[in-house]
Formats: structure tokens, sequence, C-alpha cells
């Protein structure tokens, strides 16, 4: 399998057309959003498809992830209908991918009980506390209430993700592949803290510059063994 990441070119172009993104989506540019938005993670699916052209079927899953979270963001930046729903369904079938991916047979070492609980402790804590912080909000709304059990399934979700990336030490991309996943849920809890509790400034730019570099990290350097 060709490991190499993408090239210096890929990597400038990318970083630009995440902050054209960023710029249309604050300046209310729709045209510019619109535009741009897509070839985030379409630029890397097709770089996936070019480039990881061997791997089995984990780099099918990874492929197919893409196209999921494509779809997701698609369905979330059209502002006229509400899309939330589909945009939350595909990005839970993104992280089940990914889930998929980091736990093939072979993608982490054999790990002892006590260092599995070590390092599945901080991401049961982060599911547990950040569901607490939310409920209160979906309670008190009842426009929300019907979104409470997708969001609880997302969020088990995307913390499986993390861990599982978590456990593949020692693999080619550790670091870069859970830094990536650790942004993820950064950026998430973002959309969920903007979207659901309370709007704060700088949201768009965290938001869109976390999962961007999460997703290239993930994509460009995740090397499951065969």
């Amino acid at each position: 399998m060709n490991t190499q990441p993408p090239t210096r070119l890929f990597r400038a172009v990318f970083v630009v057309v995440t902050l054209l993104e960023i710029a249309g989506d604050m300046g209310q540019r729709q045209w510019l959003h619109y535009g741009t938005k897509p070839l985030i993670v379409g630029m890397l699916l097709v770089w996936a498809w070019r480039h990881r052209t061997v791997g089995g079927r984990p780099m099918m899953i990874l492929r197919i992830g893409l196209v999921f979270a494509l779809l997701g963001d698609i369905f979330l930046m059209i502002q006229e209908v509400d899309l939330f729903g589909p945009g939350l369904a595909s990005f839970l079938f993104m992280q089940l991918c990914y889930c998929a991916v980091f736990g093939m047979r072979g993608a982490f070492q054999s790990i002892s009980l006590a260092m599995f609980g070590l390092i599945s402790l901080p991401f049961a804590l982060y599911a547990g506390v950040f569901l607490m912080i939310l409920y209160p909000a979906f309670t008190a709304n009842p426009a929300l209430q019907g979104l409470w059990i997708p969001v609880i399934v997302y969020v088990g979700c995307i913390s499986t993700m993390g861990l599982l990336a978590a456990l593949r030490r020692g693999n080619a991309g550790y670091g870069h592949v859970l830094t990536g996943a650790l942004l993820f849920i950064l950026s998430d809890s973002a959309i969920a803290v903007n979207g659901f509790l309370s709007p704060f400034p700088g949201s768009t730019p965290l938001i869109m510059s976390t999962y961007a570099a999460a997703q290239y990290l993930i994509v460009s350097y995740i090397h499951p063994r065969q």
C-alpha cells in the first residue's frame, strides 16, 4: 500500500479551500460556502481513491466513510431546509466506518485489561459528562426531544472511534490518526455546544478548522495492518 501522505501542493490547496470555506460561511457568501465545503472531503476522497489503491477491506471502508462524510457536509451546509437529521445520520455512518477501520483485526496490538481500562477512561468520562451537559437543553426544548436518542448514539459512537484510535499503538501514523480522532471529537463537541446550548464567537473557524484537520490526518496517515 502506498503509505506516503499527500504532497505539499495538495496540503496547500487543501488549506486554502478550508480557509475559503470559513470565509464564505462567516461572510455569508453563500456561493463561496456552497462551492468550497464539499471540496474539503471531496479532495480527500479523490486522493484516497487514487493513492490508497492497496489495502483491501479497510481502505474500501475508509472510502465509504468519506462518501458519508461528503453527504453529511452537503446536508448540513444547506440552510434553506432543516436537514440536521440526515446530516447527523450521515456522520454517524461515517463514524461507524472509521470505527471499523481502526478496529480491524490486527489494527492494534494486544493490550492488558488494566491498560484498556486506563485508555478507555477519558473517553467514557467525555461521553458521560458531555451528555449530562447537553441533557437540560433537550428537556427544555420540545423541538429537540426527538433528537436526544440519536445524539446519545452519536456521542457514544464518536467516543468509541476515539478509543479505537487510541488503541492502535505501535502502528504507523498512530500519532497523526489519534490527533485526528481527538480533533473530530472537539469539532463535533463545538457543533453541539454552538447549536444546542449557546452560540459562541469564533465557532465557525473552530469547527471547520478542526474538522478539516481531523479528516486530513485520519485519511492521510491511516495504515491498518493486513
